[in-house]
């Protein structure tokens, strides 16, 4: 048994990271025809720092990431902008560029966030947004997570997208949607929370598999489309598309 510590996509292959029995770290790329089976059990998948991958210390079970390695989790400092336990890439971030972006989701749903400007378009497509553009850049990370949270409160934009959401949102009105997206974008250009910037409205939806009114499911038995964010899509021998949701997996065994 292999347990499952991370999902991600964006690249050329979604690919799962896992632990195995000996505590071996190592990647399983998702391609082709596939027969995966997830376990009902999770356990803590424990936490990353600069070094690698490590187990969890408190061995804990129920639960996909406890409390303490989530403090310890090096994470902290690029998503929550929490450079506590790391201060020491604190200071390389100081020097590297960052971007406010917003992420469009089908229709209707816009998200505000934060990442490293070099890391923007893969970082959209690790989520599985179907447009995004950047809307403000900084030196370093203190001032953007500020702007951030000025930006969701002002313009109620999502802080993050539930994978529940994702799924529905699989099928949309794609002219709709970049419509409403860039009005947005516009909103926020022309409000002053900013500074003055061009817009460039980039569209992701090539990079995703075309799915048809995919049916979730919890198990991976068929062949591999790709991936949409955290979303794995795959086929049956049938013909049937099928969709997983990946987050939900992490912590578990396959």
């Amino acid at each position: 048994m292999r347990h499952l510590i991370r999902f991600y996509s964006g690249g050329e292959k979604p690919t799962m990271l896992f632990r195995a029995q000996g505590g071996e770290v190592g990647t399983l790329e998702m391609e082709g025809a596939q027969d995966i089976n997830f376990s009902g059990r999770v356990a803590c998948i424990g936490y990353k720092a600069p070094d690698g991958y490590h187990e969890c210390r408190n061995s804990a079970i129920h639960t996909r990431q406890c409390p303490t390695c989530s403090a310890l989790d090096m994470s902290r400092a690029y998503t929550k902008g929490d450079f506590s336990g790391y201060p020491e890439l604190h200071d390389k971030a100081m020097q590297e560029q960052y971007c406010l972006y917003l992420a469009g989701f089908g229709e209707k749903i816009v998200k505000c966030g934060v990442t490293r400007k070099e890391r923007f378009e893969l970082r959209m497509r690790e989520q599985g947004a179907d447009f995004g553009c950047m809307v403000a850049q900084f030196t370093g990370p203190d001032e953007v997570y500020h702007a951030e949270a000025a930006v969701q409160s002002r313009f109620l934009f999502s802080n993050a997208v539930r994978i529940s959401q994702k799924l529905r949102m699989l099928e949309f009105d794609k002219g709709v949607a970049r419509e409403n997206f860039a009005g947005h974008v516009e909103l926020v250009r022309n409000s002053g929370a900013v500074p003055e910037f061009t817009p460039n409205i980039l569209d992701f939806s090539s990079y995703y598999p075309r799915a048809k009114k995919p049916q979730e499911t919890h198990t991976i038995i068929g062949e591999v489309l790709g991936a949409k964010g955290e979303i794995l899509l795959f086929k049956s021998g049938l013909g049937k598309h099928f969709a997983v949701n990946m987050r939900k997996q992490v912590g578990s065994f396959f």
